[in-house]
């Protein structure tokens, strides 16, 4: 092969090669190209989730503050009725502890104040127990050898019968011979209240209860000779006459009950109890029955019974005392 033969193909050798190079090089673009991209995309959805935090961080920063919750003083008289309320409404309230227990030892002054505060207690909020004026047929007091522990409203028979004050029932049942169907509802403050001799019940135990709801209504039920109603307040072993409360006649308040004396109300209490120790004992006589004695106290067998820890139909001794209230 001569030199100028040679010379031929290596040219087109060497044009082979480069045209090799050239179509194979954008290969080598795309995936550089490629790389870019996928950093670019990696870079862009970094940089999306960062500005997402960021939205989040500051959606949440830009969210409305909690209500805070309402505020009760331990010193407030009417802390439990605002609290129920609040309950009821859904609204979240917070008991602050007592000023007066914050203060030191020195402050005798405030001791005072204290002691003369646990010995008062508030009837402002209460309500009466029925919805108009109405005379008092039996009073508060020792009858029939025994405490009538509350007093006897006139009413119509099957009259609304409301609660005085929020709480909780604690009694609904029938009491034969005495407080026919009765409701005793305790409330929040330590006063419990009681609603005898009624046609109906409306409420049962455990229920929760609002000043003003119906408890029952007015009727002749248990030992009873005509439609009344039989209301007491009780504050522990206290009794307290809801005449020196409410004044029934004129459907309100008595004056003062804002700061009522428990003070007062337990020397009262004392004060009938030493009367009844003279009127509450029978002596029994030669053929007496359990009957008689009840009779005697106006109380029924079953309360003769459960006063004086008697088994019913037992034969009573002769000279044996008998009590007709606790």
């Amino acid at each position: 092969m001569s030199f100028l033969g040679l010379h031929k193909w290596m040219g087109l050798f060497v044009a082979i090669i480069v045209a090799i190079s050239f179509t194979s090089a954008p290969a080598y673009a795309k995936a550089a190209t490629a790389k870019k991209s996928e950093k670019e995309t990696s870079a862009q959805t970094t940089k999306k989730k960062s500005d997402t935090k960021k939205s989040s961080k500051k959606s949440k920063k830009a969210k409305p503050k909690k209500s805070k919750k309402v505020k009760l003083s331990e010193d407030d008289p009417k802390a439990f009725t605002k609290a129920l309320l609040y309950d009821k409404q859904g609204v979240e309230y917070e008991i602050v502890e007592s000023k007066k227990k914050k203060q030191t030892k020195k402050d005798s002054p405030q001791k005072k104040e204290e002691v003369e505060e646990v010995n008062t207690f508030d009837f402002s909020t209460i309500l009466p127990p029925i919805t108009h004026e109405a005379l008092i047929g039996s009073p508060y007091g020792i009858r029939s050898h025994r405490l009538h522990r509350g007093v006897d409203v006139n009413v119509i028979k099957d009259e609304p019968v409301v609660a005085a004050y929020p709480g909780e029932v604690t009694m609904s049942r029938y009491n034969k011979g005495g407080y026919g169907h009765y409701v005793l509802i305790k409330h929040p403050n330590g006063i419990e209240t009681l609603y005898a001799h009624l046609s109906k019940r409306l409420l049962n135990v455990g229920d929760k209860v609002f000043p003003g709801d119906i408890v029952g209504l007015a009727g002749n039920s248990g030992r009873s000779s005509a439609a009344h109603l039989h209301f007491e307040i009780r504050y522990g072993e206290i009794n307290i006459d809801p005449t020196t409360v409410i004044d029934f006649p004129h459907w309100s308040l008595k004056p003062g009950v804002s700061k009522f004396s428990m003070k007062k109300a337990r020397s009262e209490h004392r004060k009938i109890q030493s009367k009844l120790i003279n009127n509450n004992y029978y002596v029994v006589q030669a053929g007496d029955s359990q009957g008689d004695v009840a009779n005697w106290f106006n109380i029924s067998i079953e309360s003769l019974c459960r006063i004086n820890d008697l088994k019913p139909g037992a034969p009573l001794k002769v000279g044996q005392k008998l009590r007709g209230s606790k």
